[in-house]
């Protein structure tokens, strides 16, 4: 690989989104600018950055890397996306943008009247964001070390990770949406273009025959019935709650605009995992040896291409990881500087006292992802099961309905986070990871069927 070309490249799109971050920093003037863009952002921009927060570490390395494995049941979590998607285009994106508040969790505070569950919602909230960040960390030194660069691999993966804080922290959502929107158009136009020409100028692949290559190559059923639940339910499930896709929809200028934009991002997702998916399989076909825990993205564009093509498809997969993963810190860190009262920390100023957090977030999720397992749809789905267990039932009941129970949410959330503790114990191959849903489902009903009407009734003059 030409390596002086790469580091040109990636210098040059360093420099340039920190040059946006502080551009950006120029037009924030409050905590609404720099985390929801003044709330005025048109059909072009929210789809965009919504296709941004999908199409990173997850969808490339990690849909690529289990392609390679499962064949095509690596497209699960796509799947799993588009589908959480596709209920947001139905009516939970007008829903999320009517509401009219700055985070999911004060959903909780608005419509239950409870200060209590807002802040174990943002505390919940901010772990599972923290995992999907942690996720992207790992997806970017997973690249960054196949360029078996030796000693220097360690400085360039800190590099670019600060530049991702610091453009992150200056600038805020408007800085994240503008280096998006570019980072979107770089991400599709490289990887499209080798998508086709590897379609038409590499071997055969048989689309019409993919299932007769599942069964031969990959079996007909690679994956357990609870990974293959879990690949798909929590990816969807999670969309609904999700403070990164939910901070979008607040942002949006009209309710109509956060539902297209819903619907655009959901075709254009499942038609892109299409890239992936066939590299990954290819690169199976083809007998090409990919250590474990490793993705095949780029050995199998090296084998089907040349060395600068190679170049410009990791400075795309580095702009997927980084579209997605300063949409996570900019998430984060709107759920701890807004959900809970920090002026005890000695910066009365709120939007200074915003970007140190999202400074100090950010360096955090840096050092976490030195301990934690190296396989990222592990960590995405890990990560989005915690806030789908305890805080999915309520938050639906929310959206739907002014009739809500307190102490319903209240036992729900409790419940869901038992049941989602205990079910690891659970040794069976069953689809065991929506038991907490349901079972935090069964808490809420049974816990405001039994408070009666007056609570409520109490709940719905909220």
């Amino acid at each position: 690989m030409n390596t002086l070309l790469f580091f040109g490249i990636f210098a040059a799109l360093a420099i340039f989104y920190t040059i946006i971050g502080l551009a950006a920093s120029t037009q924030v003037n409050s905590t609404s600018d720099y985390f929801l863009a003044g709330r005025d952002l048109g059909l072009f921009p929210v789809t965009m950055t919504l296709i941004a927060t999908q199409i990173g570490g997850g969808m490339l390395i990690g849909t690529s890397e289990n392609a390679y494995l499962y064949g095509i049941y690596g497209l699960l979590y796509t799947i799993g996306m588009t589908v959480g998607f596709a209920l947001l285009a139905a009516g939970f994106a007008r829903r999320l943008q009517v509401i009219n508040v700055s985070t999911t969790a004060e959903i909780f505070e608005k419509k239950y009247n409870s200060l209590f569950l807002k802040q174990i919602a943002s505390f919940l909230s901010i772990i599972t964001m923290s995992g999907l960040l942690v996720g992207q960390v790992v997806a970017s030194r997973t690249i960054i070390d196949s360029l078996n660069l030796g000693m220097a691999t360690e400085w360039i993966f800190l590099a670019f990770w600060l530049f991702i804080i610091i453009y992150t922290m200056a600038g805020g959502l408007k800085a994240v949406i503008i280096t998006d929107v570019f980072q979107v158009l770089l991400i599709i136009c490289i990887f499209v273009g080798v998508f086709l020409y590897s379609l038409l100028y590499g071997p055969p692949f048989a689309w019409s025959s993919i299932g007769e290559i599942q069964k031969e190559f990959f079996g007909t059923v690679p994956l357990s019935l609870n990974t293959l639940v879990a690949t798909i339910s929590m990816p969807a499930l999670f969309s609904l709650i999700e403070q990164d896709l939910a901070q979008r929809f607040f942002a949006a200028r009209s309710p109509r605009i956060a539902a297209m934009s819903a619907l655009l991002s959901c075709v254009a997702i499942i038609f892109f995992a299409l890239i992936p998916i066939y590299f990954g399989m290819q690169a199976k076909l083809l007998g090409i040896e990919i250590p474990i825990g490793t993705s095949p993205l780029i050995p199998i564009v090296e084998f089907l291409t040349n060395e600068f093509v190679v170049v410009l498809c990791l400075c795309a997969i580095i702009a997927a990881i980084t579209s997605t993963a300063d949409s996570m810190l900019c998430a984060v860190s709107s759920n701890v500087a807004q959900d809970f009262e920090l002026k005890w920390i000695g910066m009365p100023d709120a939007l200074y006292r915003s970007k140190v957090i999202t400074l100090a977030l950010g360096i955090i999720a840096l050092i976490a992802s030195y301990f934690v397992p190296q396989n990222v749809i592990t960590i995405l789905i890990d990560s989005y099961a915690i806030s789908v267990s305890c805080l999915l039932v309520p938050l639906l009941v929310a959206y739907c309905s002014d009739r809500v129970s307190k102490s319903g949410a209240i036992a729900s959330v409790l419940c869901g986070g038992i049941a989602f503790m205990l079910i690891p114990f659970w040794n069976t191959e069953l689809p065991k990871v929506l038991l907490p849903v349901v079972i935090s489902a069964i808490a809420y009903y049974f816990t405001a069927f039994t408070a009666g009407d007056s609570d409520l009734k109490k709940s719905a003059t909220i």
